[in-house]
C-alpha cells in the first residue's frame, strides 16, 4: 500500500508554459487579425488601382480629345465670325485690302490653320497663308471640279462643314489637307465660301508635342478605321502621300502596334465608349485606347493613345507579390504588424481624401501622393499621380466653374431665364494685329482675357465664349442671381479700372493703349445645354444677346475715342439698385443697328 502511494507521488504533472501559450495565442490572434486587415486592404488597393488606371486612361484620352478639339473649335469660331461680318455688311469681299487685313488677323488667332481663303461665287479666290517665312496674301482661281463641287455644296447647304481629305501638290504645301467650309450670305444671297485649311503634318506635329510631354504615350487620329489622319511619325510628312493616296494605311505608317490594332478583341468599362485593346508583338506590347468622334470630317474620326502594356500589368503582379510578403512578415513580427497596418491605412485614407476632391472638381486642392514602402501602394500613388497629370490637362480646357454649378443637377433642360449680358470688344484690334507677330498677338489677347476674366468671375459671372478679341459673359444662369444687373455693373467698373492701370503700364513701355467698348443689357433668354449629340455647351440664346452685341457696337458712334466706353440699356438700369446708380448718366433714346424701335441708353462714367 505504501509502495503504491510513493509511485503516484513521483508521477510528473502534464503542464504547458503559460508564457509560451500566451505568446502563441497572441501571435496567432494578431497574425489572424492583421491577415484579415491586410486582405481587406488588398482588395481595396487592387480595386482602387484598377479603377485609377481605368480612370487615368479615360482622362488621358479625354485630354487628347479636348486638345484636338481645341485645334478645331477656334477655327470654326473664326470662320463663323467672318461669315457674320460679311452678312452684316461690315466686311465687303470687294474691298480687297481690308478683306485681306481681317483674314490676316483671323489667321494670326488660329496658328493651326495653314491657309485661310474666301472663294467668290465666280471662282475668284482671296487668301492668306502662313509658313516659315511668315504670312502673305495671294489670289487664285478655282480650277478643279472638286473645288467647284464644294462651292456648290456650300451654296446649297448654307451650313458649315468639314470637307474630305485631299492632297495639295503645290510645292509650298505638298501634303494632304482638310478644309472647313463656311458659307457666307449677304442680303439673302450667296456671297462666297470661307475655307480654313489644316495640313495633316500640322496636326501630326501637334500630336508629337503631346507625345514628347508624356513619355511612353503615342497619340494618333484615324480617318475611318483603315487610314491614319495624324500620328507623331507623320509630323515631318509622309513619302507615300499623293493625289491617289491621300492618307497612309495603318500598315504603311511604320507603327506595328497600330497596324495590328483591329486584330485584337476590344474591352470596355462602365458602359463607356472607350475601347481598350492589348496588342502584343513578341516580348513587347502596348495597350491601345480608342474612341470614335464625329463632326470634324465626313467620315468618323477615331482618336487613340498607345501606352506600354507594363503600365497596366505591373501593378497587378506587384500587388500579389507584396501581399504574400506582407503576410509572411506579419506572422513573425507582432510589433511590425501594427506599424505595417498604420503604413497601409494612411495612404488609403489620403487616397480617399484626394478622390473626394476629384469628385468635387476641386483641382486646386489636389496634391501628388508620396511614395509608399509597399509596392502596391506605391504603384497606386504613381497611378494617381499619372491621373493628376491628366486632370491638369483637363482643367485647362474644361470650364470648371460651370461644371461645378451643374454637378448633381438631373434636369439640364433649356429654360427661360432673365439675365444680364456683357459684350466687350477691343477697338481697332485688327489694325494692331497687322503690325504684330502671331506670338505677340496671342500673348496680348491672353493677357487681356486674363484681366477681363478675373473681373467677371470675381462677380460670379459666367464667361460664355471668346470671339476673336471679344468676350461674351452673363449673370443670372445657371444659378439664379437676383442682383445679376448689379454684379455686371460692378464687373464693368472693375474692368475699367484694370484697363486704365494696364494702359498706364503700356504707355511707360512705349506701347499704344488698348481701347475697349462694353455693352450691358438685361432681358429674357433661353439658357441650357445647346449643341450637337456628343458635344454641347451651356450657353444662352435669344434676341437679348443680339441686342447686347449691338449696344456694344453703338459705342463707335457715341464716343469713338474713349479709352473705355461702357453703355447699358434702360432694362439693365431699371434692375440696378438705387444706391448704385450715381455714376450712370442718361444718354437718351437711340436706335440700335438692325432695329426699328428706340432703346433708352445709359453710360457708365469711368473717370
Amino acid at each position: 500500500m505504501q509502495t503504491t502511494k510513493a509511485t503516484n507521488a513521483e508521477k510528473p504533472n502534464r503542464t504547458i508554459s503559460l508564457s509560451r501559450t500566451l505568446a502563441i495565442v497572441m501571435a496567432a490572434l494578431v497574425a489572424l487579425t492583421a491577415a484579415v486587415i491586410l486582405s481587406v486592404v488588398w482588395f481595396m488597393s487592387a480595386g482602387t488601382t484598377r479603377d485609377l488606371l481605368v480612370q487615368s486612361a479615360h482622362l488621358g484620352l479625354e485630354a487628347v480629345q479636348t486638345q484636338i478639339g481645341s485645334r478645331f473649335s477656334p477655327v470654326e469660331d473664326q470662320l463663323a465670325f467672318l461669315a457674320r461680318e460679311v452678312g452684316a455688311g461690315r466686311l465687303d469681299p470687294k474691298d480687297s485690302p481690308k478683306f485681306e487685313r481681317v483674314m490676316t488677323g483671323a489667321l494670326a488667332a488660329t496658328p493651326q490653320v495653314r491657309v485661310l481663303s474666301f472663294v467668290k461665287p465666280n471662282g475668284d479666290i482671296i487668301g492668306v497663308t502662313q509658313g516659315p517665312k511668315g504670312v502673305f496674301s495671294y489670289t487664285d482661281q478655282v480650277t478643279s471640279d472638286n473645288e467647284r463641287a464644294e462651292i456648290e455644296e456650300a451654296r446649297r447647304s448654307g451650313t458649315p462643314h468639314w470637307g474630305p481629305v485631299y492632297f495639295v501638290p503645290d510645292p509650298a504645301i505638298r501634303t494632304s489637307v482638310t478644309n472647313l467650309q463656311q458659307p457666307a450670305n449677304h442680303n439673302g444671297e450667296f456671297a462666297g465660301v470661307f475655307r480654313a485649311t489644316i495640313t495633316v503634318d500640322t496636326m501630326s506635329d501637334f500630336l508629337r508635342q503631346i507625345a514628347v510631354s508624356n513619355p511612353g504615350a503615342t497619340p494618333f487620329v484615324l480617318y475611318g478605321r483603315d487610314q491614319v489622319l495624324a500620328h507623331p511619325l507623320m509630323a515631318a510628312g509622309h513619302p507615300l502621300l499623293s493625289a491617289e493616296h491621300r492618307l497612309p494605311k495603318l500598315d504603311e505608317l511604320g507603327d506595328p502596334f497600330l497596324a495590328a490594332l483591329w486584330k485584337e478583341p476590344a474591352e470596355t468599362f462602365d458602359d463607356s465608349d472607350m475601347e481598350i485593346r492589348a496588342v502584343k508583338l513578341g516580348d513587347d506590347g502596348r495597350v491601345v485606347l480608342t474612341r470614335e468622334i464625329r463632326g470634324y470630317a465626313p467620315s468618323p474620326l477615331i482618336i487613340g493613345v498607345e501606352v506600354p502594356i507594363e503600365a497596366v500589368e505591373k501593378p497587378v503582379w506587384d500587388l500579389l507579390r507584396a501581399g504574400i510578403a506582407g503576410l509572411a512578415v506579419l506572422f513573425v513580427a507582432i510589433v511590425i504588424a501594427w506599424v505595417v497596418g498604420r503604413l497601409i491605412v494612411r495612404p488609403v485614407t489620403s487616397m480617399a481624401r484626394e478622390v473626394r476632391a476629384v469628385g468635387m472638381l476641386d483641382f486646386a486642392a489636389l496634391r501628388p501622393l508620396p511614395g509608399s514602402l509597399f509596392t502596391e501602394l506605391d504603384e497606386q500613388a504613381k497611378a494617381y499621380n499619372t491621373m493628376l497629370t491628366g486632370l491638369r490637362w483637363l482643367e485647362t480646357y474644361v470650364p470648371k466653374k460651370l461644371v461645378r454649378h451643374l454637378i448633381g443637377r438631373e434636369d439640364l433642360a433649356s429654360t427661360q431665364r432673365t439675365v444680364t449680358i456683357m459684350f466687350t470688344d477691343v477697338v481697332d484690334f485688327t489694325a494692331t494685329a497687322e503690325k504684330t507677330s502671331a506670338g505677340d498677338v496671342a500673348a496680348l489677347l491672353n493677357s487681356h482675357f486674363d484681366l477681363l476674366g478675373h473681373c467677371i468671375e470675381s462677380e460670379g459671372g459666367t464667361i460664355d465664349k471668346f470671339i476673336g478679341d471679344c468676350v461674351m459673359a452673363f449673370w443670372g444662369a445657371p444659378d439664379a442671381q437676383m442682383d445679376h444687373a448689379d454684379r455686371a455693373i460692378r464687373a464693368a467698373r472693375a474692368i475699367a479700372k484694370s484697363i486704365a492701370s494696364d494702359n498706364a503700364e503700356r504707355r511707360l513701355k512705349g506701347l499704344p493703349p488698348l481701347r475697349v467698348r462694353i455693352g450691358i443689357h438685361s432681358g429674357s433668354v433661353v439658357a441650357g445645354n445647346i449643341g450637337m449629340t456628343g458635344r454641347s455647351a451651356y450657353t444662352i440664346v435669344g434676341d437679348t444677346v443680339n441686342a447686347c452685341n449691338r449696344l456694344e457696337q453703338l459705342g463707335k458712334s457715341i464716343a469713338p475715342s474713349e479709352e473705355v466706353m461702357i453703355l447699358l440699356s434702360g432694362e439693365t438700369f431699371g434692375l440696378v439698385a438705387d444706391d448704385d446708380r450715381s455714376d450712370l448718366a442718361q444718354l437718351g433714346k437711340h436706335c440700335l443697328a438692325g432695329r426699328s424701335e428706340e432703346t433708352e441708353i445709359y453710360r457708365l462714367q469711368t473717370q
